[in-house]
Formats: structure tokens, C-alpha cells, sequence
């Protein structure tokens, strides 16, 4: 899974136009699914967006990174429309059946294929959408995209960079966690990898794949030698965009070809010309995490994930905060910078520990944010020394 910025994606006006009226008629709808569905099958309206899509990323699928031809790729919701696997009486998130921020395009297998089981029982995208934390889903119509954000999905999305660099890939074309992201204390908490997960539901570890991603490793290795060895093989192209053309992110599998570059990293020319494609930068080598001391660190590790809600416990009640994009926490109608101006903010004490005082609540468990915080440097240091 390569990360996909859709912040280039330019919709057309009449589009929206459009969208905006089939908006209104699901409101009508409203909880009726049989005219939903109706709905839905006469003015799948999504389909018309698929050309713009594939302008941000190419013919390939945004969860497999496979290539396809147009008519086999589709128009996918990453919060599915028309119904929840793990939550029979959910309905599906039908009012953001139109809505752009919740389209990624996906291929027939990772959409709908049965073949991955032996049973026939699909174990594919779907309408699968699992969280971390049950209980935080969102049932109410209309929900604000700010709102919906608070849920823990347990599925990568490929439009968030964090999520995407939790996927690792060898030189047999495997896919598996990336050893240097490790698993998050609210995925220990309820015993859950959210990459293994995703490599399972999406069907990552299709031979198919497999086989290509080999192709593309194999590939990725061999040009980079033949830059580091500055050999023209009298193809007039140039040896450093015959390396940059396997990892662009319009390139079938172009994540793997990044994961053989930084297997590469011994060669000089490699870190020259790719050391921002591979997170070269200073304090972090693109293999080893950065230790967290914010939390927006952990918002950019992936430990934590924007919006979500917090919990703190005063002498009157619970009281409930937003984490904000830039680690900042909402609270009422102000917001601020740290877990502990916050809290004293809640509590009107000055004697707490912010870390210690915000919780987030997984299944039928509370993590608070130093645990969060403990666990993913003690996890980091152990990776990056080998245990």
C-alpha cells in the first residue's frame, strides 16, 4: 500500500452539483434501506468521479497496489454505504455514499472476490469496516467528517501516510508489519494488528501479487546497482529516473520498490538521489522510529490518530477533550497545546499530569496517553536494537 494525497484531486462543479442533490434525496430516504439501495443502484453517481481518481494515483488499486486495466477498477467506500460485517443492525454509512472523502479506488479482488476462500465466504473489503473500539461507531446520519474521525479503524487507509508505512515488504514479495512500526498500545490492548488485519481482509498476500512485487524488488535492486556503478546500458535514459519511475507513486507496487531501495541504503547514489523518498532526513533513517515526545509525535507514528476522544475523570464527572491534526487538545469551545494545560484547564488544578489524566477508551478498556506514550519508546528502542 503506497499512500495516495488526494489533496491534488479536483472535482468537477458539476459534479458536486450533482452530489449535493443525491444528498438531499438520501436524507428523504432516511432509514429505509430497501429505497436506499434502490437509490444507490439507479445513481451510483461515485462511478463518475473514477477518472479523476485515477488521475492521482494511476491505473492501479489504492490497497494493493496492483495494476488494472479502467473498467477493473471501482469506486470504493472506505466506510461502506450499504451495510457493516461486524455490526449486523448497522445499516451501513449511507450519508456518505456521495461524499469524496470517503472514495478510494479499489480492484475487483480486494473489493468483492471469494477466491481466497476456501468456503467461498468473502474475506475481502466488502462491507468489512472492524474498529479497535466498538462502541465508538458512528450510527447517526449526517455525521460531520470532524465527528466521524473519533473512531479507530482497524483497517490501513491509503490516504493516510501513517497507515501506509505500517506495511513492509521483502524480497519474496511478502507483505507483512513493518518491523520498525510497531504495534500501538490500543492495538495490544485488544489483541488486534491492524496491519495483519488489512494484509487478511484485503487480501494482500494473493500469489499474484506476491509474484509482482517480486519483479518490482528485483528490479528496484538492479537499477540501483547500476547507478551506484554508473554503467549506461545505451538506453538514453537517465539511471537516476530509471530508479524514481519504479517508486513514483503512480507505479504498480511502487511500495515494495521503496522497501528494496531502503534494503539498498548501503549504496551511496541511493542515499544521494532518494533520501527523501526513503525518510533519510536527520534523526530518522527511514527505518528507525523517532522516539515520541508529544503527541503529535504520536499522531505522525500512528500511536495516535486525530480526532479520536479522550476521557478524564474530575471530582464532578467525566469530562470529554478532541485531539486535534497538530496534537492539540479541544476542549469546550477553546483548545490547547498539551495533554496537561488541558487537563488543568478540566480539573481547574494545576497539580495533575495531562499524560497520566487523558484516557482513550478500546472495547471495554481505558489507555491512558503515558501508557500510550511508555509503550511505543520502549517498542521502538527494542526494534531498533534487534530484540
Amino acid at each position: 500500500m503506497r499512500y495516495v494525497d488526494v489533496s491534488s484531486l479536483v472535482v468537477p462543479p458539476a459534479w458536486t452539483r450533482r452530489a449535493t442533490v443525491l444528498k438531499n434525496r438520501v436524507v428523504d430516504c432516511g432509514t429505509d434501506k430497501v429505497k436506499l439501495t434502490e437509490l444507490f443502484k439507479k445513481s451510483p453517481h461515485w462511478t463518475k468521479l473514477r477518472p479523476q481518481l485515477i488521475a492521482l494515483a494511476g491505473r492501479k488499486c489504492w490497497y494493493c497496489e496492483g495494476e488494472v486495466s479502467h473498467n477493473r477498477l471501482a469506486v470504493d467506500h472506505f466506510r461502506p454505504k450499504g451495510g457493516v460485517v461486524e455490526e449486523p443492525t448497522h445499516i451501513g454509512y449511507y450519508w456518505l455514499a456521495y461524499e469524496v472523502g470517503n472514495f478510494r479506488l479499489i480492484c475487483e479482488f480486494c473489493n468483492s472476490s471469494t477466491d481466497d476462500d476456501p468456503t467461498g465466504k468473502r474475506v475481502t473489503k466488502v462491507h468489512h469496516f472492524p474498529l479497535l473500539n466498538p462502541n465508538t461507531r458512528i450510527r447517526v446520519p449526517g455525521a460531520r467528517p470532524e465527528t466521524i474521525e473519533k473512531e479507530l479503524p482497524i483497517l490501513l487507509d491509503p490516504i493516510n501516510s501513517s497507515d501506509c508505512d505500517l506495511l513492509d515488504f521483502d524480497s519474496a514479495g511478502a507483505v507483512r508489519r513493518n518491523d520498525h512500526r510497531p504495534r500501538s498500545t490500543l492495538e495490544r490492548t485488544v489483541g488486534i494488528c491492524r496491519a495483519t488485519e488489512s494484509i487478511r481482509i484485503y487480501g494482500l498476500d494473493r500469489p499474484g501479487l506476491v509474484e509482482g512485487r517480486t519483479r518490482i524488488w528485483k528490479d528496484a535492486v538492479l537499477k540501483a546497482n547500476l547507478l551506484e556503478l554508473g554503467l549506461d546500458i545505451g538506453d538514453g535514459v537517465d539511471p537516476v529516473d530509471r530508479v524514481r519511475d519504479l517508486i513514483t507513486p503512480k507505479a504498480p507496487h511502487s511500495g515494495a520498490a521503496l522497501s528494496a531501495l531502503r534494503g539498498s541504503r548501503h549504496l551511496k547514489s541511493v542515499v544521494d538521489h532518494f533520501a527523501n523518498e526513503l525518510r533519510l532526513e536527520p534523526g530518522f533513517d527511514g527505518i528507525t522510529q523517532p522516539e515520541a515526545h508529544t503527541t503529535f509525535d504520536l499522531i505522525n507514528a500512528g500511536s495516535l490518530k486525530s480526532g479520536v476522544e479522550l476521557v478524564g475523570v474530575t471530582d464532578i464527572g467525566e469530562v470529554m477533550a478532541v485531539l486535534l491534526a497538530d496534537g492539540r487538545f479541544e476542549l469546550g469551545p477553546r483548545s490547547y497545546a498539551t495533554p496537561t494545560s488541558a487537563a488543568q484547564a478540566a480539573t481547574g488544578s494545576a497539580d495533575v499530569d495531562g499524560w497520566d489524566f487523558w484516557h482513550i477508551g478500546v472495547a471495554n478498556s481505558r489507555v491512558s496517553l503515558s501508557q500510550i506514550r511508555q509503550e511505543f519508546n520502549e517498542s521502538r528502542t527494542q526494534s531498533s536494537s534487534g530484540q
